[in-house]
């Protein structure tokens, strides 16, 4: 490491803390070998009294309908702000009640609203209309804009394959017609091929996604950028078949859609009050809103979190009480609502009740500093940890765990004891830090600790967003499995005394995220780049924190009012820390993981000192072929200054980032003196010098953005250690 020359003493202490740490809880690998203990009686009352045939039947309502007197799920959808959401809502809330959960919305409720930007399709369909009339199966697409209007756009149809820069060029004019691609990018909608094709004229776009069964029906959320719809991949075919022989295909497109007006979206919640830490909370969530059937996305999940509620009441009956107050949430708009113009559309439920609330009407003008207030601004710090579940139930699943540090090592523990880690029933299991942007990102951004079980793979996504989402797809034992784990670690969390979160993880995630620099710019803190004295002297400070304060966090057997204290006091030093661990990647995925906050600018300079290497030694090619590694580039190479721009505003530029929002690594623009370089610029573009010194002064600045991201986390593990200095 690193550290261990340079500052023996800082070495000595981070050593001391994370041997004391380790020693509380046991590393991930040392928990992942240890021999299995005996299961509590708790536990195993709690095992016993988990019913899956009832989460099974409340998985299928969420697919078909709850039985509800003119329940109306849009297409068998649930999208926040309409009827079905309101009436999905209230079934969940009348199944809370009859499970004899207390209402838990701050209106003596089981349901709290929220605005969301609101979204209705009024129709969807693509129709061949000439050389003959064909009506193209589809399922309502939505694209977060008018669209076209009821009478829709009618145009020649240009097959762009995959939408690559070759693709767009191969395929000639395409100004006033509809192009036709295979999407790339499953979580990026597309994004950076609508833009390009709306560059050159474009007016609308079809797309399958080619991992989908041929005659799956898809949705998925698209920017507003250019009017398109998911069509089967067996008409895809079809129709790029038609366009190979020579046949000249017209197609009718029409997406209409309801926008500017905002609805009502509903969070349902329901608690068990705790007897001794009542306002202490432990988090059982999922999203109820759904694509499509839904059936593992999410409704596993609404059936894992009442299945648990009610395990949870029929211990309650038996004697037991949770210590804690246990609250089971199902979060709407999560698929989709937030404001149409950011990437970050989804997560809004979650985002309404713990960070904040779009405003509403006057949307135009707000922007991520106009918020409302959160539905529970008192809660962070009274949180003990939050459990997401989202995806659940699939069939052949690979089962991810992301979770904050502190508590990855009793994720292990409990996947052990639950029996997920010897599941046959999977095809793997990976339990790691960040978490990602499901709902229990939101609760990371307050400095909670929390985690989410998501049970996807390859076969998932294959499937995902698809009418292929259905029970048949999924596996009422997966179902099961994630009760036993998610349970099994709620009661944990509810019983512990004093929480043995692993506070030094921090540490070790920082000394590695610095190594990874690096590894990637081994100059990166040499004279006149960048600084990490800050960071250096935080970390010391939190090092000698938890070494001088490890005996408290041992602490058994103490009081009532001490245990609180202590958990209180760990949970502000979280609180300070975890939010400033870890930024977005903003490569092919914007928004999607999470990463260590040097990760984006190591990258970046391993690039740009590639790209200046072989500049100055002459070599063109190799600098174009190291400047596509930069992170925008890894979309950007496809498309030229227009679309570049767009796409840019969307994922980072725009007024509403919303949970993205302070979570933007700065990014560097290269883009420029990539296309100078390949030649796409009729005027030549920038000369070689030109491109030599920006490369060289966009270096630069992202020394200075290591330097700022290493004075906030340093200031972060100061304020974390202040904190547990208290103790």
């Amino acid at each position: 490491m690193f550290f261990e020359s340079r500052h023996p003493v800082r070495w000595f202490a981070l050593l001391v803390a994370v041997a004391l740490t380790t020693l509380i809880l046991g590393s991930a690998a040392s928990v992942s070998a240890a021999p299995k203990p005996a299961v509590t009686p708790d536990e195993q009352a709690l095992f016993s009294k988990i019913d899956g045939d009832y989460a099974w039947s409340i998985l299928l309502k969420q697919v078909y309908g709850w039985g509800v007197p003119n329940y109306e799920p849009w297409w068998n959808q649930i999208i926040s702000g309409t009827t079905a959401s309101a009436q999905g809502a209230a079934a969940i809330a009348g199944e809370m009640q009859r499970l004899g959960l207390q209402p838990g919305a701050n209106n003596g409720t089981f349901i709290e609203d929220f605005p969301v930007d609101g979204f209705l399709p009024l129709e969807s369909s693509v129709t061949i209309v000439s050389p003959y009339t064909k009506v193209i199966s589809l399922c309502d697409q939505a694209y977060k804009a008018e669209g076209t209007g009821p009478d829709g756009v009618t145009a020649p149809v240009v097959n762009i394959g995959y939408g690559g820069w070759k693709d767009f060029q191969q395929a000639g004019d395409i100004d006033g017609k509809i192009v036709m691609f295979h999407r790339q990018n499953p979580m990026f909608y597309g994004e950076p091929v609508l833009a390009e094709a709306k560059a050159r004229g474009a007016v609308g776009a079809l797309m399958d996604l080619p991992e989908n069964p041929k005659d799956a029906l898809k949705q998925d959320m698209t920017s507003p950028t250019l009017p398109n719809m998911f069509i089967r991949g067996e008409d895809w075919d079809f129709i790029a078949s038609e366009l190979a022989a020579g046949k000249q295909i017209k197609v009718r497109l029409v997406v209409d859609n309801l926008v500017g007006y905002y609805p009502m979206a509903h969070n349902v919640l329901g608690v068990i009050p705790g007897s001794v830490y009542p306002n202490e909370y432990v988090y059982l969530s999922c999203h109820f809103d759904h694509w499509s059937l839904g059936a593992s996305d999410n409704g596993g999940g609404v059936g894992s979190l009442l299945a648990l509620a009610k395990a949870f009441k029929a211990m309650q009956a038996t004697g037991w009480s949770p210590q804690r107050t246990l609250v089971f949430i199902a979060f709407d708009a999560e698929e989709m609502n937030g404001a149409s113009d950011s990437f970050y559309d989804w997560c809004i439920g979650s985002f309404a009740h713990i960070v904040g609330r779009i405003p509403g009407p006057t949307s135009d003008s707000w922007d991520d500093t106009d918020l409302l207030p959160a539905l529970h601004p008192d809660r962070p710090g009274k949180i003990v940890a939050v459990m997401n579940m989202d995806p659940v139930g699939i069939k052949n699943p690979f089962v991810y765990v992301e979770s904050t540090p502190d508590v990855t090592g009793l994720a292990n523990r409990a996947a052990i004891d639950s029996g997920l880690r010897d599941y046959p029933g999977k095809v793997g299991l990976m339990i790691y830090s960040p978490v990602s942007s499901y709902d229990e990102w939101q609760f990371y951004m307050k400095g909670i600790p929390c985690m989410s079980t998501d049970w996807t793979g390859s076969y998932y996504k294959s499937i995902y967003h698809s009418t292929y989402n259905s029970p048949e797809n999924c596996d009422p034992q997966n179902v099961y499995m994630n009760m036993r784990f998610n349970g099994l670690l709620a009661l944990r969390f509810d019983k512990a005394a004093v929480v043995k979160y692993d506070l030094a993880k921090s540490l070790a995630i920082t000394e590695k995220g610095v190594s990874d620099l690096l590894a990637q710019d081994a100059s990166v803190f040499g004279a006149g780049k960048a600084d990490m004295s800050a960071l250096e002297a935080g970390m010391d400070a939190y090092g000698a924190a938890l070494a001088a304060k490890g005996t408290i966090l041992q602490s058994k057997n103490v009081s009532i009012a001490e245990t609180a204290r202590i958990n209180r006091i760990q949970l502000q030093s979280e609180m300070a820390l975890l939010p400033h661990l870890y930024n977005w990647d903003t490569r092919v995925i914007p928004g999607w993981s999470g990463m260590f906050v040097f990760d984006t600018y190591g990258y970046d300079l391993a690039a740009l000192n590639q790209a200046i290497s072989a500049l100055q030694s002459g070599n063109s090619a190799r600098c174009a072929k190291a400047l596509a590694g930069v992170t925008t580039m890894s979309w950007g190479e496809r498309v030229g200054d227009e679309a570049y721009a767009d796409v840019m505003h969307y994922i980072a530029y725009n007024k509403h980032l919303l949970w993205a929002y302070g979570y933007m690594p700065n990014l560097t623009d290269v883009h420029a003196e990539y296309m100078s370089l390949v030649g796409r610029y009729a005027d030549g573009g920038m000369t070689k010098t030109e491109i030599m010194n920006s490369l060289v002064a966009k270096r630069a600045v992202i020394y200075q953005s290591v330097t700022a991201a290493s004075h906030d986390l340093g200031s972060a593990f100061t304020a974390a250690a202040d904190e547990l200095r208290r103790l």
